[in-house]
C-alpha cells in the first residue's frame, strides 16, 4: 500500500519526501551527536567549576585560619605577656601591682583585636586568657554572656592546662555548642609548670560563612576535617566534633576529583588541604542532582532544536519546490561558502521568497566576514591581556606580611640589625611596588633592585658569595626593560648558586649592546638543573604549581619577552649540571617605547 502510494506521487513530491526524510535522519543523528556533546561539555564545565569554587574556598579559609593564628601570635606578643615571660610573679596576688597588670593585659588584648578588626570581621566570640587554672581577664562581644564566657573557657582549660606535649590546639565544635576553640599555651621558660593560656573562641558560622557558596547546590556535602578526621564545620550540625564517616574517608581520593558511593547514593567529590593547619576540606555533591541540573540547562537547546528542525524541514521544502537553476546557484554559492570566499553574493531572482534566501545569504557571509574580524581584534587582546596577567602575578600584601612576621621576631629578638635591615627593605619594596605603577622601566632602574637585593644576600651569606655588575656601555642605563625581569634571575641564581651549594658562590650580571641589541647575562657556579624539562613543563592551570616556582618564572620570562617584543626576544639558558647557569635575556635597544605595555 505504502510502495503504491509512493509510486503515486509526483516527482515533486517524491523529491519532497526525500530531502524530509534525508533532513529527519539528519537531524535525529545530529541532535543526538550534539545533545551527548552538549551533555558532556556541560559535565565538565560543571567539573572545572567545582574544582574553582573549592580552591577558592579553601583559599579563604585558609585565610580566616591565618587571621585567627596571626591575632593569638600577636596577643602572645603583646607587652604584658611579654613581662609575664620575664617575670612570672607579674600576675601573682601577692604583687601590689596584680590589679593594675591584669587591667593592662585586658587593654592591650583589646587593642589589638580591635587593630586587627576581628571584631568586624566576626573572627573571635571572645578571648580569655588563664595563668594556669586562674582566670587573668577576657574580651568579648556583646552577643556572649560572661558567664557563657567564664564556663566555657574554664572548661577548654581544665582540658588543656595538663598537656605539656601541645602548645597550639584546636577544639571542635558540638551540637549543643557551635563554638571551636583555638588555644596558645605561653611558657615564661622550661624549667617551670607555669603558663599562660590564651583561648580564643571562633563561632562555627564563621567557617561556615567562607565556604556557603558550595552550598547552593541541592544536597551537598561540605565538612572541614583536622587530620584525626573530626569535624569542625559542616552544613549538618549534628556531625560537629565527631569523626567523618569511614565510608568516605576510606573511599575519597584526596588528589583529584573522584565519585564514592556514600548513603545509597553516589557522591562527586573532592577535597583540598587547608595549608595553614593541615586542616582539609571536603565537598561531596550527589552526581544525580548533577545530571538534573545538567538537562535542566539543556531545555533551552532542546527547545531551539525542535524550532530549528522545524524550520529546516519548511526551509527544504521550499527549496525542493524551487527550479533546478536556483538549486545550482545556491549550490555554487555554499562552495563558495566552503571555500572561505565571503566576498562572494547571490544575486537576486523575480520571486520575493527566493530573494529572501538570496538576502539571508548575503548577510550570513557579510556577518561572517565581521565575526572573522571580530575574532582577529580579540585575539589581539587575549594576548595584550595575558602579558597584563604575567605581569601582575606577585601578591605583595603576603610579603610585606611576611617580612612585617620576620620585623616583630626580630624585635622581639633584640636583633636591631635585623629589625633595622627588614624595615629597610620593606620601605624599598612598598616604595617600588605601590609607588611606581609601570610597567617598563629603565635598565638603571631595574638594577637598583637587582644591586639591594644581591647586597642584602651579600650580608647575609659574607664570604660565601661574591658578584659583580659590568655595564658595557653607560647609555645602556636609559635602555628600557620590562619591569621586574633581571631581578628574579638573579635571584634564581642566588637559589642555585648558593643555598644549594657549600662551595663559593659567584654570580656575575654582564650588560652590552650589539646590533641594536641589548644581551644581559646572569652567570653563577651553582649546581645546574636540566633546560629542555623546565622549558617544555606545561603548567596550563593557575591553579596548578607542580613546578618549582623560580623555573616556571624563567618560562613565563621567556614569553612575557616574547608576548611583548617578538619571538626573536627572549631568554637564552646555559646550564650544565655541578658547573653553573647562564641565562642571557635579549631585548631590543630602544628608549620609548610606551609606558603601559
Amino acid at each position: 500500500m505504502r510502495l503504491m502510494r509512493t509510486r503515486g506521487l509526483s516527482v515533486r513530491g517524491r523529491i519532497v519526501l526525500m530531502f524530509i526524510t534525508i533532513m529527519l535522519l539528519l537531524i535525529l543523528v545530529f541532535g543526538t551527536y550534539a545533545t551527548y556533546n552538549m551533555y558532556n561539555n556541560i559535565m565538565k564545565n560543571t567539573y572545572k567549576n567545582m574544582n574553582l569554587m573549592i580552591d577558592a574556598n579553601s583559599e579563604n579559609l585558609n585565610q580566616s585560619f591565618s587571621i585567627i593564628t596571626n591575632t593569638t601570635i600577636a596577643l602572645s606578643a603583646s607587652d604584658a605577656v611579654q613581662e609575664w615571660i620575664k617575670d612570672d610573679s607579674y600576675f601573682d596576688k601577692e604583687n601590689e601591682r596584680y590589679y593594675l597588670n591584669v587591667q593592662n593585659l585586658n587593654k592591650q588584648f583589646q587593642n589589638i583585636l580591635t587593630y586587627n578588626n576581628v571584631w568586624e570581621m566576626n573572627s573571635f566570640a571572645y578571648v580569655t586568657v588563664y595563668e594556669n587554672s586562674s582566670l587573668l581577664g577576657y574580651t568579648y562581644t556583646k552577643q556572649v554572656s560572661t558567664k557563657k564566657i567564664t564556663d566555657d573557657s574554664r572548661r577548654i582549660n581544665e582540658l588543656i592546662v595538663g598537656d605539656t606535649g601541645e602548645y597550639i590546639n584546636y577544639i571542635p565544635p558540638s551540637p549543643n555548642n557551635n563554638t571551636m576553640y583555638y588555644t596558645r599555651k605561653v611558657k615564661s621558660d622550661f624549667t617551670t609548670d607555669d603558663s599562660l593560656i590564651i583561648i580564643a573562641a571562633i563561632n562555627e558560622r564563621y567557617l561556615k560563612n567562607k565556604y556557603n557558596g558550595l552550598l547552593s547546590y541541592d544536597g551537598a556535602l561540605a565538612y572541614i576535617i583536622d587530620e584525626d578526621g573530626i569535624i569542625y564545620s559542616s552544613n549538618d550540625k549534628s556531625l560537629l566534633g565527631k569523626k567523618i564517616s569511614d565510608d568516605i574517608t576510606n573511599n575519597i581520593d584526596y588528589h583529584k576529583m573522584d565519585e564514592i558511593n556514600y548513603d545509597n547514593n553516589k557522591y562527586v567529590t573532592v577535597s583540598r588541604e587547608i595549608k595553614e593547619n593541615g586542616f582539609r576540606l571536603i565537598y561531596m555533591l550527589p552526581k544525580m542532582n548533577l545530571i538534573k541540573q545538567t538537562v535542566n540547562g539543556m531545555n533551552s537547546f532542546i527547545i531551539i532544536a525542535i524550532i530549528l528542525a522545524i524550520v529546516s524541514i519548511v526551509f527544504v521544502i521550499i527549496i525542493s519546490m524551487r527550479t533546478t537553476v536556483f538549486i545550482k546557484d545556491f549550490t555554487t554559492a555554499m562552495n563558495k561558502v566552503r571555500e572561505k570566499d565571503y566576498d562572494y553574493r547571490m544575486t537576486k531572482y523575480d520571486d520575493d521568497k527566493l530573494d529572501t534566501l538570496v538576502n539571508t545569504f548575503n548577510s550570513m557571509t557579510s556577518e561572517i566576514q565581521t565575526l572573522l574580524k571580530t575574532t582577529y581584534e580579540s585575539k589581539l587582546l587575549l594576548n595584550e591581556m595575558e602579558i597584563k596577567f604575567l605581569q601582575y602575578q606577585m601578591n605583595p600584601h603576603f610579603l610585606f606580611n611576611i617580612l612585617l612576621t620576620i620585623q616583630i621576631k626580630a624585635k622581639m629578638c633584640k636583633d636591631e640589625t635585623v629589625y633595622q635591615m627588614i624595615a629597610s627593605l620593606s620601605a624599598l619594596l612598598r616604595a617600588g611596588i605601590y609607588g611606581d605603577k609601570r610597567s617598563i622601566i629603565t635598565i638603571e632602574e631595574e638594577l637598583k633592585y637587582v644591586e639591594y637585593y644581591l647586597s642584602l644576600q651579600k650580608m647575609r651569606y659574607e664570604d660565601r658569595l661574591t658578584y659583580t655588575i659590568n655595564i658595557d656601555e653607560e647609555d645602556i642605563k636609559t635602555c628600557k626593560i620590562p619591569r621586574l625581569v633581571i631581578e628574579p634571575i638573579v635571584e634564581n641564581a642566588i637559589v642555585h648558586g648558593v643555598e644549594k651549594t657549600d662551595n663559593q658562590a659567584v654570580v656575575t650580571v654582564d650588560i652590552k649592546s650589539e646590533n641594536q641589541k641589548v644581551y644581559i647575562k646572569v652567570m653563577d657556579n651553582g649546581i645546574g638543573f636540566n633546560v629542555e624539562e623546565i622549558m617544555q613543563a606545561k603548567n596550563n592551570d593557575i591553579t596548578d604549581r607542580k613546578v618549582e616556582r623560580e623555573k616556571m618564572g624563567l618560562k613565563n620570562t621567556d614569553h612575557r619577552l616574547k608576548l611583548i617584543y617578538g619571538p626573536d626576544y627572549g631568554l637564552n639558558i646555559y646550564s650544565e649540571k655541578n658547573v653553573g647557569t647562564t641565562i642571557e635575556i635579549i631585548i631590543p635597544k630602544n628608549k620609548g617605547r610606551a609606558e603601559n605595555v
